[in-house]
């Protein structure tokens, strides 16, 4: 008996740790009749933009992992190329004031205001930055032009289309000249193809005789040399500038279009009269 009194020293403190152990496995909240089931959740987003969520729970009664995944699908925020400069982004820089045939016409084509924009970065010079400064009428002509173009030479990108439409109302207007009349001339001597050449030096769009007539456009800075003509809006411009001049000088334009073709042709009148009707009949169709 005495000796185990005297060995209560050495076990007391044992069995009074141990107690404590069982306790804290006991009220652990992890394990043990009183637990709680443990949850542990993890997330991932994939690239796609998924997001994966995992749970994992263990049983109360014999502590097996039961694991439960969902998935759910974030909408991807894209940024857009003009937030960062602080624009608008629900607009290009030229949206503002364009006129509703102008926005139909683009969409015909699958396009968008925001190509005009694009196009105007790659021809900083381009009369397309006029565009939406242009009264609703001339908008009009535009998107009616450019349409046309399309319509009858399919080899003419939507780009080429829209700078030649646009620079036929606008170096018309500039230089006193009948849109459609200009129109016409350009059907009529190349189909709208800005690469134009005759086997007599005539180029471009407006098939000018850049030999004959270098000396004023290049005075004037519409084409300072022969690669110019093939530009679609020099070569617009060029031709309507030569029309309005020849149209002051004979004070009628059928003499005009005879100078203009350099000599006189029924047929040539007649091709550019039609195609004249052909515009304007177009134009009743698409409605701008």
């Amino acid at each position: 008996m005495r000796k185990i009194w005297k060995m209560r020293k050495i076990f007391i403190p044992q069995a009074a740790a141990l107690l404590f152990v069982l306790t804290t496995v006991v009220l652990s909240p992890n394990m043990g009749v009183c637990s709680v089931p443990a949850k542990k959740t993890l997330s991932n987003t994939s690239a796609e933009g998924t997001i994966i969520t995992t749970t994992y729970e263990t049983k109360k009664d014999d502590g097996q992992l039961v694991v439960k995944t969902t998935s759910s699908v974030k909408k991807k925020e894209i940024a857009h190329p003009r937030a960062a400069s602080g624009e608008d982004t629900n607009t290009g820089r030229f949206l503002n004031g364009l006129d509703v045939s102008v926005v139909n016409a683009l969409g015909r084509m699958d396009l968008a205001p925001e190509h005009i924009d694009k196009w105007i970065d790659n021809h900083p010079d381009s009369t397309l930055k006029e565009l939406n400064k242009m009264p609703a009428s001339k908008q009009r002509k535009v998107a009616n032009i450019a349409t046309f173009i399309r319509s009858i030479n399919k080899r003419i990108s939507p780009q080429i289309a829209w700078r030649e439409a646009s620079a036929l109302v606008f170096y018309s207007a500039k230089y006193n000249v009948p849109t459609d009349l200009s129109v016409g001339i350009a059907k009529t001597e190349s189909l709208f193809n800005p690469s134009a050449k005759s086997h007599k030096g005539a180029l471009g769009v407006m098939q000018v005789m850049w030999k004959i007539h270098h000396g004023m456009l290049s005075a004037k800075g519409i084409a300072t040399t022969k690669d110019h003509m093939f530009d679609p809006e020099r070569g617009v411009e060029a031709g309507v500038l030569l029309l309005s001049r020849y149209i002051s000088a004979y004070g009628t334009v059928q003499k005009a279009l005879n100078r203009y073709y350099g000599g006189i042709s029924v047929s040539y009148l007649k091709k550019v009269n039609n195609n004249m009707a052909m515009l304007k009949s177009h134009s009743e169709k698409t409605g701008f």
